[in-house]
């Protein structure tokens, strides 16, 4: 049976936002997460016309998609977060340097041990679908960010990053390179942004051997 909530109730009763006033954003974002299956929905006629409610027990899918939307804004990349396990370690190693030793992140107020709570609870069995994720936001940074999510954020700021937030935010762009390069200048006393710093040279490494291994069987 249907929670009888519809996406924009939902984000109301859970985030205690008004989407139609302070962030269409969030709306946005919800209905690309029903867009590509990740949140289930019905729809009811009424009336000469339908109406469209969150399926029963969603409201927490809902809740989770929309606090990993605060720092990876593609919709595919969120669901694979739900279902991969190699992608949401990933994001586990990603939020782990974004979060750490930070009470505060571009102005939006953080709880930093609920923010290592959800770095956890990602790292851990933590089912997605079922439990809500820990809440470090003293306010989504989706409204509070002038209708931005993190990631965003960090790239309007630029200019001003530091060398881990700028390798972070290569990352975070999908840009495995840039990220790399930057991790091999990057220099810190914080395990979370060394693992992530060796995480991407890594990665880049690997890349880099299979498109070598790829030129080689274009020659054959």
């Amino acid at each position: 049976m249907a929670s009888r909530r519809t996406v924009p109730e939902a984000i109301r009763h859970l985030f205690g936002i008004d989407v139609a006033r302070e962030s269409q954003l969030l709306k946005t974002k919800a209905n690309s997460l029903v867009r590509n299956g990740l949140i289930k929905v019905e729809k009811e006629l009424i009336v000469d016309r339908s109406a469209t409610y969150l399926a029963s027990g969603q409201e927490v899918v809902l809740y989770n998609a929309l606090l990993l939307n605060a720092v990876f804004s593609d919709p595919k990349q969120i669901k694979a977060i739900f279902d991969n396990g190699e992608t949401r370690q990933q994001a586990a190693v990603t939020l782990r340097a974004l979060f750490s030793e930070r009470n505060s992140l571009l102005g939006i107020g953080l709880s930093s041990p609920d923010a290592m709570d959800l770095v956890e609870a990602l790292a851990d069995d933590h089912d997605l679908y079922t439990q809500r994720l820990p809440n470090p936001f003293a306010r989504l940074p989706q409204v509070a960010g002038d209708n931005l999510n993190l990631l965003q954020a960090l790239l309007a700021q630029a200019a001003v990053l530091a060398p881990a937030d700028s390798m972070l935010l290569a990352y975070l762009q999908g840009d495995l390179g840039r990220a790399a390069e930057l991790a091999n200048a990057v220099e810190s006393s914080e395990p979370s942004v060394m693992a992530l710093r060796q995480h991407l040279i890594d990665k880049h490494s690997e890349a880099r051997d299979f498109d070598a291994l790829l030129d080689q069987f274009k020659k054959m």
